[in-house]
């Protein structure tokens, strides 16, 4: 049954051929169709799979698998001497329990390198398949056996204890460890269920967020295990629903919303032999207030003359205040050895903190100094040196070389669009507290972006390399920047992308609402005519920390927007607004508190800027935009100047109120709804509806079956905007999650974009 349409309601798109270019002649050889960008691996090119570097010299191991067979094989391969050795042969992991050969999707040798652990025939846990099956292979009798009746469920982060004598998993938000001389297993925790207690993994809000999925560690000796235990009994059910059968299919989790309830967190510590658990008293479980709420990171300190401790990373609510703490693993007893406190929030990544080999040393990452820096303490929370200092961004840490005292690292030193790598010297004398040894080193030597993976050894380097005309290769490079040889160089593909007229990004500055310089880039047509007037759509992303305006290649997103770009005689530019990343802490947290207000406003300005251009027609300007881009293009078209300045907007799985989002994310830059009311109030797009003025035509497209930004946003907002009587198109793709992929979904998606940016602007 269908209505007939009003002003006062969404205007549905229809569907429409799969590619608009097929209807036009073109005039030069070759032309991008949205089918080659989004139905085809035509311009994917090739990748240098990799694998993990084994512990010395230019050697990894990677997995192959055998079209003859259908086995997989683990093989060793030198990068240097091009030697491969096939380790397991993958026509003899024939699976007993379950009558076929087995696949190795990941594995894990023992310290001894005697046995394997296999994992296989996994299955997705929200983002990555982190629940499936294990087998132990033994190299000397060729035996391959489960490593637990798969009746019993999934197995998830299973481990090698340090003698390997031992292995312990999680089954069903429980702890096992099992005896591999008898192969009998033990539960070492009982009271994980459904809907309350998590032993050893993580909650929906834990893995999005902080990026915690393993939840557990042997101690370096074998004797304990450190894990996470959760209680989410206090937090809210979310469900969605998928409407795509004869009877709706519901999904539950837990999505705790901004300021809602969390997870209880603790750390616990099991004696494996005895099975007692003790837990250490963080002041984050049962204990209500603010002041201690998460638990983001945990792990053990290098075995040093007898002592190993838990460390834990503690935060409060609103992310702000960090405490670094030790654990007894004996007592239970914690310490605080560091204490970090800002005004916005404490980024605390993977390589927050890192502990040397040495056991008496970590590495600290801290944006302290007012930017993210590299620093050396001891085990007493002593700051020995600044290992890094200067107005500029450690981007990612690599690692120490301790034999040669060399630290690494990726940074942004040049300027924020690029990454080189660099080492630098870390001799210093012990309290010498502040003080840098040596200036960095760089490492690479092409301008772009390096992204770099360093050998065990820390003798070679991995270098895959892109700028915004030229696609990833991969090449072997000697830590001191040598390069050996090109691993994948993706010739093909830059054959193929020659035969294009690709619009090459000028980068420039434009002004932010406060007058503050804001980085962009500019993408001109071919045959661009500076007497012409062009239409101009802006790209945004926007969030804290992220950059859309990087000297990287852009894959997918880049081509469609070359395609625009030729295929419609548009300008593109993108601009990172304040808020966004490798220019500092004050630069990133100008938006705290201020979620889309900020970033709105530079926006606007910029596009201000843009229009006065001789060759950018003021009057015809768009903004796009995916996940927090797609709030911001509506914070854009709807706020201060924005409906005069923005014609058309497509806004792709929103946030619409930082209401409906989750607490980790967005209190740690929006505090509570309750601290900041104004904040959330003057944020939130739904309230300014009524501001979409009759010139600009906006799209709303969202997955209705997004477990992160969930399809209740976009439902509000089209709520808000059919109370205020504002015409306006709505996609929506059934089942879809906030990716809108699969099948000709990306197809689909982007020809729907590119019809309605060519009818409207």
């Amino acid at each position: 049954m269908t209505a007939p349409l009003s002003v006062g309601f969404c205007v549905v798109i229809l569907a429409f051929g799969a590619d608009t270019s097929a209807a036009r002649q073109v005039d030069v050889p070759r032309s991008l169709t949205l089918t080659d960008i989004h139905d085809s691996q035509k311009f994917d090119g090739k990748f240098f799979a990799g694998g993990r570097w084994a512990a010395e010299g230019p050697v990894i191991r990677y997995t192959e698998s055998d079209e003859e067979d259908g086995g997989t094989n683990l093989l060793s391969y030198n990068l240097e001497t091009d030697e491969r050795h096939v380790l397991i042969d993958g026509s003899i992991l024939f699976g007993i329990d379950v009558d076929r050969l087995i696949a190795i999707e990941n594995y894990a040798f023992s310290a001894d390198n005697t046995k394997v652990l296999i994992y296989t025939d996994s299955e997705r846990v929200w983002r990555l398949p982190t629940k499936g099956f294990y087998y132990i292979y033994e190299f000397e009798s060729g035996d391959l056996t489960p490593l637990s009746d798969r009746s019993q469920g999934f197995q998830m982060f299973a481990k090698f204890s340090p003698d390997g004598n031992s292995v312990a998993f999680v089954r069903e938000r429980n702890l096992f460890v099992v005896d591999l001389e008898s192969m009998t297993e033990k539960a070492l925790t009982t009271d994980g269920a459904d809907g309350s207690i998590i032993n050893g993994t993580f909650d929906w809000v834990y893995e999005e967020e902080f990026g915690l999925r393993d939840g557990w560690q042997w101690s370096p000796d074998g004797r304990f295990i450190s894990y996470f235990k959760l209680d989410e009994s206090a937090t809210r059910d979310f469900a969605m629903t998928d409407l795509r059968g004869q009877y709706p299919d519901y999904d539950h989790f837990r999505y705790p919303k901004a300021g809602e309830s969390n997870s209880e967190i603790q750390i616990g510590i099991i004696d494996v032999g005895t099975g007692v658990s003790q837990f250490i008293d963080t002041d984050t479980w049962h204990e209500g207030g603010d002041q201690y709420e998460y638990i983001s990171r945990m792990g053990w300190t290098p075995l040093t003359d007898g002592q190993q401790w838990v460390w834990m990373i503690r935060l409060n609510r609103y992310q702000n205040n960090l405490d670094l703490l030790l654990g007894d693993p004996e007592s239970a007893t914690p310490s605080i050895i560091l204490t970090e406190k800002e005004s916005s929030w404490i980024s605390v990544g993977e390589s927050k903190i890192t502990f040397l080999k040495d056991g008496n040393h970590f590495v600290w990452m801290s944006e302290t100094s007012g930017f993210n820096h590299l620093y050396l303490y001891d085990l007493n929370g002593n700051q020995i040196s600044a290992i890094t200092a200067g107005e500029w961004d450690v981007t990612a840490f690599h690692g120490i070389d301790e034999e040669n005292q060399l630290a690494y690292f990726t940074a942004a030193i040049n300027n924020p669009l690029e990454r080189q790598l660099y080492s630098i010297s870390i001799e210093a004398e012990a309290g010498d507290e502040g003080a840098t040894t040596s200036h960095p080193v760089r490492v690479t030597d092409k301008a772009g972006s390096h992204s770099v993976n360093l050998s065990s050894d820390f003798s070679h380097f991995i270098d895959s390399y892109s700028n915004t005309t030229s696609p990833r290769s991969w090449t072997l490079h000697r830590s001191n920047g040598v390069q050996i040889k090109v691993l994948e160089g993706n010739r093909a593909l830059k054959k193929e992308l020659s035969e294009y007229n690709l619009p090459e990004p000028q980068f420039f500055t434009v002004p932010s609402a406060d007058g503050t310089s804001l980085n962009a880039y500019l993408m001109k047509p071919s045959d661009f005519d500076s007497e012409k007037s062009y239409p101009l759509l802006m790209y945004v992303y926007g969030g804290p920390g992220s950059q859309t305006v990087r000297d990287t290649w852009g894959d997918s997103r880049y081509l469609w927007h070359a395609y625009l770009v030729e295929e419609l005689d548009i300008l593109i530019a993108s601009v990172d607004n304040r808020g966004t990343g490798a220019r500092g802490k004050k630069f990133k947290s100008m938006t705290y508190e201020r979620l889309g207000q900020v970033e709105a406003a530079d926006q606007i300005a910029a596009a201000k800027h843009l229009g006065s251009l001789p060759y950018v027609d003021g009057d015809r300007i768009g903004i796009w935009g995916w996940s927090y881009g797609g709030y911001i293009t509506l914070m854009s078209m709807l706020t201060g100047e924005g409906p005069d300045v923005f014609k058309v907007g497509v806004s792709v799985a929103p946030v619409t109120d930082w209401r409906l989002y989750d607490t980790i994310y967005t209190e740690r830059y929006m505090s509570t709804p309750e601290k900041n009311k104004a904040g959330y109030g003057e944020g939130a797009p739904i309230n300014y509806a009524k501001n979409l003025s009759e010139r600009q035509k906006l799209l709303i497209i969202h997955g209705d079956y997004d477990d992160n930004v969930h399809f209740q946003n976009s439902v509000q907002m089209i709520d808000a905007l059919q109370a205020a009587n504002k015409p306006f198109s709505f996609m929506m793709y059934p089942g879809r999650n906030h990716g809108i992929s699969g099948g000709k979904t990306r197809l689909h998606l982007f020809t729907a974009v590119t019809e309605f940016i060519k009818e409207n602007l």
